[in-house]
């Protein structure tokens, strides 16, 4: 008889339905590990800060480091350098000292600015009135009033830097209101590129002797202190007009008067 196998009759296994706790007690075990240690660093154990820095000081100097010099409490350092904090109320004040600078620079150009427009439309009348404004343009710029004449037959014959009648009669005209003004004068003379031949080695010196024939009769018949003129030539380097055509060269031929601008940048537009 065939010897009966017995059975073992599998049982299922039971199901712990509260193993969740187990990983929720070991969260809380965590979180209030970590907030322990949070807690502990926050408190500052002066006695052992004293030793610590009683250490460092020692290891870092061979003489007993004297309190509020040390390692630790440098009195020099970046830190505590000693300084005094700067009161708000100080730097409020340096803020408004500066916008009313800045604001009374702005007043001061724009009040030069006005003057300087004001001397334009009297030179303009004063021009119209005597006939002369053919040869002479009126601008204000950034740099202050520039009076520019033409050199051609205006001011001078060409080649010449003899002032001819109807120039001399020109500056009389430009001197009276010109000589009112407190600015600086400063006369230039301009050329075109041709080569010259005759009184002058190169358009260098007639530019030059050009600006300070002007000078010269602002100063003498005209009593416009010395001090306040000056005379430059700059011969073709700084022409307004193309030199290839008879037009544009005629332009770069001319003597201009900069009533120069006292105020920074100027006051013109």
């Amino acid at each position: 008889m065939a010897s009966r196998r017995k059975k073992h009759v599998a049982h299922e296994e039971h199901v712990n339905h509260e193993r969740w706790l187990i990983t929720y007690a070991d969260m809380i075990t965590l979180l209030m590990v970590l907030f322990i240690v949070l807690f502990s660093m926050s408190q500052v154990d002066l006695a052992k800060y004293e030793k610590l820095k009683t250490s460092l000081s020692g290891a870092f100097g061979s003489t007993p480091i004297q309190p509020g010099t040390g390692v630790i409490q440098g009195g020099a350092g970046v830190l505590s350098s000693g300084m005094s904090p700067i009161p708000m109320e100080s730097i409020a004040d340096q803020a408004e000292k500066a916008l009313a600078s800045q604001q009374a620079q702005q007043a001061a150009q724009a009040a030069e600015h006005a003057a300087l427009e004001h001397t334009k439309e009297v030179l303009v009348a004063a021009l119209d009135k005597a006939g002369l404004s053919g040869g002479v343009g009126l601008r204000v710029e950034r740099r202050g009033l520039v009076v520019t004449i033409a050199s051609d037959k205006v001011l001078f014959d060409p080649g010449q830097a003899v002032l001819r009648p109807a120039g001399r009669e020109i500056i009389h005209q430009l001197a009276v209101p010109l000589a009112g003004l407190p600015n600086p004068l400063r006369i230039e003379g301009h050329t075109d590129d041709v080569p010259i031949d005759g009184t002058f080695a190169s358009n260098w010196e007639l530019s030059t002797y050009r600006a300070t024939t002007v000078l010269r009769e602002l100063e003498s018949a005209h009593a416009v202190a010395p001090a306040r003129l000056s005379a430059t030539g700059f011969a073709d380097q700084r022409p307004i007009a193309s030199n290839s055509t008879a037009e544009g060269r005629s332009r770069n031929r001319r003597v201009e008067i900069l009533v120069e601008a006292t105020t920074q940048n100027g006051g013109g537009s």
